[in-house]
């Protein structure tokens, strides 16, 4: 049995990027535990309100019950997400209290500086970790220093209506996207289809594996 730790930087980030392997994990036997670095009010470069602190944290608690894990919201600022001593204690926090043995986290390259230092502090406290992983950013037409390469994917053919279900419990930003002519989750249903059909099954998660321990007898 594994005990797993699952990094995102806000609200949505692990529905989009890695529900299905985590639901998975949850049916094989594993303990998951998802980790919120914010939870508070966006405000855009207008001043307008993206969404609540309230209303985020509420889509969030709705979406680990349909997982069916425990969620910790360690309450950062939205946008303004550190990278030190007191995000970075707040995981290995996490981490010694769960025992945790693999890690699931933002992947490299994003440019988003939440999702930077999200990951940052990640490998900073779970330095120590045996099994770390990024998974990927929902596609959206940003500008990236560079791609995510794909070198590990998960089956999630059996568990993407969880991941679509727990997905859609953000209303705030599917409506948002909607606005902007982006239909997310339909994004998120092709970002799998793209995976599947990279390695012949119907959907999957791709990852970029940043440390992994073949902890099985030969």
């Amino acid at each position: 049995m594994k005990n797993i730790l699952a990094i995102g930087a806000h609200p949505d980030d692990l529905e989009f990027g890695c529900f299905g392997t985590l639901k998975k994990h949850l049916n094989k036997g594993d303990n998951v535990i998802l980790a919120i670095m914010s939870h508070s009010t966006v405000e855009n470069s207008n001043g307008d309100t993206t969404r609540t602190k309230d209303k985020s944290k509420q889509e969030a608690i709705n979406a680990s019950k349909i997982l069916g894990a425990e969620i910790n919201f360690l309450g950062f600022q939205d946008t303004n997400v550190p990278f030190n001593k007191s995000s970075i204690d707040a995981i290995e926090s996490l981490i010694k209290n769960h025992n945790i043995d693999t890690i699931y986290t933002h992947w490299g390259g994003d440019t988003h500086q939440d999702h930077i230092n999200t990951l940052d502090t990640t490998l900073a406290a779970g330095r120590l970790i045996n099994n770390v992983f990024c998974y990927e950013q929902v596609p959206l037409p940003r500008v990236c220093v560079h791609y995510p390469v794909a070198n590990y994917y998960v089956d999630i053919t059996d568990t993407i209506e969880t991941k679509i279900k727990a997905c859609k419990q953000h209303t705030s930003q599917v409506d948002k996207f909607n606005e902007q002519g982006l239909d997310i989750i339909d994004s998120v249903i092709t970002l799998a289809k793209y995976r599947g059909n990279q390695t012949n099954i119907k959907y999957a998660e791709a990852f970029t594996v940043l440390k992994y321990l073949q902890d099985n007898e030969f």
